[in-house]
């Protein structure tokens, strides 16, 4: 399997297009177990923790059936750490997707423009054409897979599926073939309609958002303390099925408007549409409480979260900010916390 991977924290690389050119896109993930070593050579002890356990990985050596890396325009730690790998990092190809912050039509045609910069390069360099039938074949074949995904998340709520379950389903989305998980979506979807509610304790109902979350040990941390996570804002969840693509117009100009139209991140603006999703999510699935999760240095989570507190306090939702490592270690550690969350709501 030859793969295209992709590092960023709003899910805005364009799989479609890697698809159309023969290869599987493929999320980094981190790996909270590994010591940063090599990659202290580069960035400063500030850098954000996650970006930086990614970072790390790449110097040390990729999988090698990774042929590429696109990275998008994020936050400004991870915009400038792509100097870092144009310099560091052994891999045949790496391509800056310029996304922009903001959503009108001059951001629409900027972010047009690099999409086909970036069809534009993966050509020159793979000595391929990307056929815009190709484009579209794969846009209809991850839209089914965005439908299955948004339909078993509602077993979320039902507390059939526990939420660490469904955490590894999206994960596996990002990180396989895609017919392959089109396939196991369907199978477990007719598994979850036959399941009955699991009734062992009474969980309470979290909405969860903050950093990118890509370790799922910390998600069944949490139901280990008594949560269950009903809904998110995700890049490892939400986000990335919430909306489809449109089938029946230029392919290029329809993944520029999906990407452009899907809920915000916290790198993006303004704040207050962010803000109202998360409201909406909190008020459609009944939730007990928020939890915002922020890992250690990520600047947009910390500027969001008085924001976010002022908010959620005026609605009376109980609501949490967490900074913390990328380590499993941290999660016992704040354990006293999450606890006092629980008993609070």
């Amino acid at each position: 399997m030859v793969k295209i991977a992709y590092f960023d924290a709003d899910v805005v690389s364009p799989e479609e297009i890697f698809m159309a050119a023969g290869f599987t896109p493929f999320r980094l993930l981190g790996n909270p177990a590994i010591e940063h070593d090599k990659v202290n050579e580069h960035v400063p002890p500030t850098h954000c923790v996650w970006a930086k356990n990614i970072l790390e990985q790449a110097i040390r050596g990729l999988n090698p059936e990774i042929k590429g890396v696109v990275t998008s325009h994020g936050c400004d730690c991870t915009n400038r750490e792509f100097d870092i790998w144009v310099e560091s990092v052994e891999i045949d190809f790496l391509f800056y997707l310029n996304v922009p912050l903001k959503r009108d039509k001059i951001a629409l045609n900027f972010f047009l423009n690099d999409l086909k910069e970036l069809v534009y390069q993966i050509e020159d360099r793979f000595k391929i054409k990307i056929q815009p039938e190709k484009i579209k074949e794969a846009i209809k074949l991850n839209n089914q897979i965005r439908k299955l995904l948004k339909e078993i998340s509602e077993y979320r709520t039902k507390m059939i599926l526990k939420g660490s379950e469904f955490h590894e389903l999206v994960k596996l989305s990002q990180t396989n073939d895609k017919k392959k998980v089109l396939d196991i979506l369907k199978k477990k979807l007719m598994e979850l309609k036959n399941k009955t509610r699991f009734t062992e304790k009474k969980m309470k109902r979290i909405l969860l958002t903050g950093s990118i979350i890509d370790d799922t040990e910390f998600l069944i941390f949490l139901e280990d303390k008594g949560f269950q996570v009903v809904a998110d804002d995700l890049c490892i969840g939400s986000r990335y099925f919430w909306n489809t693509i449109e089938e029946d117009k230029d392919p290029i100009v329809a993944i520029a408007e999906y990407h452009l139209s899907k809920p915000l991140y916290s790198t993006k603006m303004p704040s207050y549409d962010r803000f109202e999703f998360l409201k909406f999510l909190a008020e459609k699935y009944e939730v007990d409480g928020i939890m915002n999760i922020a890992m250690k240095f990520c600047e947009p989570m910390l500027y969001d979260h008085p924001y976010m507190n002022k908010k959620f306090k005026e609605l009376k939702i109980p609501y949490i900010f967490i900074e913390m490592s990328y380590n499993r270690e941290q999660y016992k550690q704040l354990s006293t916390r999450f606890e006092a969350f629980a008993e609070m709501i």
